[in-house]
């Protein structure tokens, strides 16, 4: 599966760049030479033409990510450090929306893939911001604890918010690949999670 994925999106990547160049070339090259009605037309349809390449790459980018087995690089990980990090660089980004973090400090170091759980925590945050867009006195908050489980200790992640949360009819399949309520975006980000 992972072979076919990657030799899939590899052949659909390859057309891309040369259909975006061409669209930009026959701008270039047309627009001044017609009128001022056509050439803005000819605007219209590249810009069009290369928003609709560029989403087509980030979709092909994700369902490799998705489709690619993790090369894991385990070593010792601070989650919360990790966690104050992640929601840092939302920070700025989150206008009008209210970020709060509360870490477990009884929670040691985990034995993971610093780069993995990053992505685990970037999509979770993201997708809490995008549920409360237009939300009035947005909120979203990662709560991380330790938890006692049969198997021993364990860390716990928590990402909520006040947005409009899911569908009923969804729930069950929140986490299979292209699940989607949003205009935009994959519907890779939680199956990756």
């Amino acid at each position: 599966w992972g072979e076919v994925a990657r030799r899939l999106a590899h052949e659909i990547k390859n057309p891309l760049t040369p259909i975006q160049l061409a669209a930009e070339r026959l701008n270039r090259r047309l627009h001044d030479r017609v009128s001022v009605e056509d050439a803005a037309l000819l605007d219209r349809a590249t810009h069009t033409i290369v928003q609709q390449v560029e989403s087509l790459k980030g979709m092909v980018n994700a369902f490799s990510e998705y489709a690619r087995a993790p090369d894991l690089k385990v070593g010792r990980v601070d989650f919360n450090g990790l966690v104050n990090e992640v929601v840092d660089l939302y920070r700025s980004q989150a206008v009008g929306v209210t970020l709060r973090v509360e870490t477990d400090s009884r929670l040691e170091p985990l034995l993971a893939d610093r780069g993995r759980l990053r992505q685990v925590l970037n999509n979770l945050v993201a997708n809490g911001l995008e549920a409360v867009d237009g939300v009035q006195d947005a909120w979203v908050a990662v709560e991380t604890r330790l938890e006692q489980a049969d198997r021993g200790d364990v860390a716990v992640v928590t990402v909520s918010d006040n947005g409009h949360g899911f569908q009923k009819e969804m729930l069950a399949r929140v986490f299979d690949p292209y699940v989607t309520s949003k205009t935009k975006g994959t519907g890779l980000g939680l199956a990756i999670v």
